[in-house]
């Protein structure tokens, strides 16, 4: 059997088959239909449940979350309240309790490289590079972060406005004053700004930003500089509405120790009247160069001065009101500009590799905002939906086309997605339901907090009275029983079964308000719950699933599950050295299969706790010389 020399594993992660598919037969994917065509290709390999962490994990491992320990988005801390406010996000390689492919291969002398890959920071090994890899989005972190939290190198993005956002600073225009250099034109107008950057990993200090506005020709207001002094000679940007700036270098100072780091950020201007009483500025995250590259000298093989990270490609802003669809599109392009930069950035410098892995978000951003619009009965919303992701796919096109330049024929390449998603259906409050049979208490919340809305999206709208509830729901498909011995827990040893049989009866009788029918599919106790792969540490007392029209896009049904134009399955090809060609893969297979079949293609070692099989059907002599 010929082995392949190396292997590059390539994560486009909420990448649904059905949409691909009908994209690549629209001929808009150039790069994953010659792909497809060249290679093996199958549309179901299963992982529970269908969220980003413990899917990585699995891809990374070669094992199942009860196995890997990572069995939610979200991790329950020990010696905490059970109640899923007090869980912390489930990213990051300190969770994950199984060897990853590339700890082993690194054990054995041989060369990984990792970009943006959720489960592998902090970084472990010896021989490689890790370019972050702790969230969703490179520099950022999300352990330890609760809800939907994050921490940014260097800082989240942000809006200057005559309106007020939740993640912006209002400003009002003034006659200017004491500017040098000014342009030619009239009716000038200014503001100053203290700036405040959010979110980040080393708290930064303040700046204050002049903006100047002005009439260019013989009409009303038109134009735009934005600066870090009175001096248009030293403007970062100068732009007119819907106009993008190009990347702007800047210094920011930490403000614990003084040093001063090199950030990169672009600029939108939205929105400026011809009075400028009008006025709003999308400024992107400021995206740094240092802290989330291990070893730090593998930084030095990256041009970072022209890129931005484009962190969840604006969606916080986007749903805030302060950015249009167009606008998030354009994000998600400089995002895959980013990764691609680093990416070849690191291929370049360290030619002598033998494994990548790499990870890209923004499909999955963007069903998370868009997916109901796809399936909308309003003709011109559900086809505006659908040119965006036509959009989006392209970029990611763009992306692998780029990548798949720099692999050979003698390199196994492995294209994949984690999970897919499916549109927003009837929410399925779990509290409501367990509430309904006397098992737990809480009270209905409203709240302003951009982060509670988008809980509340998913049936977490509300705060759990923990000292009177026998059973705690946590994301995504658990129920715990409030054993005595947990901070507020009620229920004595001896009733545990008893209770658990309450909350499964509870769960399976429960009837949905809007619907009359039942949203839960099965409902199990943990340890039968290891048949499906999960059932380990973090797993709940009770495992339950939903039927897939009753989700918030994915993470709470079986990955067979089809709603509208959406499916949970992922997509999954290989292409290399003895892999068949133009091949469709008829069967489901586990993510947990992946690592094995690399293995067996490369040669290489496999790692110690790898639970899945070896795909043999894709190979074309197996075994044989």
């Amino acid at each position: 059997m010929v082995l392949a020399k190396r292997v590059a594993l390539l994560g486009f992660d909420c990448a649904i088959p059905d949409r691909l598919e009908a994209l690549i037969g629209e001929g808009i994917l150039p790069n994953f239909a010659r792909f497809k065509k060249e290679g093996s290709y199958m549309a179901e390999g299963y992982n529970l449940p269908t969220v980003t962490p413990p899917s990585w994990a699995t891809i990374a491992t070669g094992a199942f979350p009860r196995t890997h320990g990572v069995e939610d988005y979200y991790y329950y801390v020990k010696g905490r309240s059970l109640d899923h406010k007090s869980t912390v996000q489930g990213f990051g390689s300190r969770i994950v309790q199984a060897e990853t492919i590339w700890d082993r291969w690194d054990r054995a002398g041989r060369k990984c490289l990792l970009v943006n890959y959720p489960m592998s920071w902090p970084a472990s090994m010896r021989n490689g590079v890790t370019l972050m890899g702790q969230g969703m989005s490179p520099a950022e972190l999300r352990f330890m972060e609760p809800g939907n939290a994050h921490r940014e190198y260097l800082a989240a993005e942000s809006v200057l406005s005559t309106e007020i956002f939740a993640q912006g600073q209002r400003i009002v225009f003034d006659k200017a004053r004491s500017w040098l250099n000014l342009p030619r034109g009239g009716d000038f107008v200014e503001f100053s700004a203290k700036v405040v950057f959010r979110e980040s990993v080393w708290p930064l200090e303040d700046q204050i930003w002049h903006g100047l506005a002005w009439a260019s020709g013989g009409g009303g207001i038109d134009r735009f500089a934005l600066g870090p002094s009175k001096d248009y000679a030293q403007a970062f940007l100068t732009l007119g509405v819907g106009e993008w700036s190009g990347p702007v270098e800047a210094s920011f100072t930490v403000r614990e120790d003084g040093r001063v780091e090199k950030g990169v950020f672009r600029a939108k201007l939205l929105e400026l009247s011809a009075d400028a009483d009008s006025f709003r500025l999308y400024v992107s995250g400021i995206s740094g160069r240092t802290g989330f590259i291990d070893p730090p000298e593998a930084a030095q093989a990256i041009d970072f001065s022209r890129v931005i990270t484009a962190n969840d490609i604006g969606l916080v802003s986007l749903l805030g009101g302060a950015i249009d669809p167009g606008t998030v599109i354009e994000l998600a392009r400089f995002h895959s500009e980013w990764l691609a930069n680093a990416a070849l950035g690191l291929l370049s410098a360290n030619p002598d590799w033998d494994l990548f892995y790499m990870h890209a978000h923004n499909i999955d951003w963007f069903y998370h905002a868009f997916l109901a619009d796809m399936d909308s009965q309003d003709t011109a919303v559900r086809e505006r939906a659908r040119d965006l992701e036509r959009e989006i796919y392209r970029i990611e096109d763009g992306l692998l086309g780029q990548l798949l330049s720099r692999f050979g024929p003698d390199d196994l390449v492995v294209i994949c997605s984690d999970h897919g998603a499916t549109p927003m259906g009837p929410i399925f409050n779990t509290a409501e339901a367990l509430k309904a049979k006397g098992l737990c208490s809480y009270e209905k919340r409203k709240s302003e907090n951009y982060w509670d809305i988008y809980e509340e999206s998913e049936g977490f709208d509300y705060v759990l009275d923990v000292s009177r509830s026998q059973a705690v729901p946590q994301k995504y498909m658990f129920v715990y029983v409030n054993l005595d011995g947990f901070p507020g827990g009620i229920v004595r040893p001896e009733d545990y079964e008893v209770t658990r049989d309450r909350i499964i009866d509870a769960l399976l009788d429960y009837r949905h308000p809007e619907t009359g029918e039942r949203p839960v599919l099965l409902a199990v106790r943990k340890e039968d719950a290891r048949v499906f792969g999960m059932g380990g540490v973090q797993s709940g007392d009770v495992v339950y699933v939903l039927k897939p029209e009753y989700m918030a896009e994915h993470g709470y049904g079986l990955p067979t599950g089809r709603h509208g134009c959406g499916s949970l399955r992922n997509i999954l090809l290989f292409r290399g050295p003895n892999i068949r060609r133009d091949y469709v893969y008829p069967r489901p297979r586990w993510l947990a299969d992946i690592v094995p079949t690399i293995c067996a293609a490369t040669g290489g070692p496999v790692p110690a706790d790898a639970e899945g099989a070896i795909i043999y059907q894709i190979f074309e002599d197996f075994g044989q010389d």
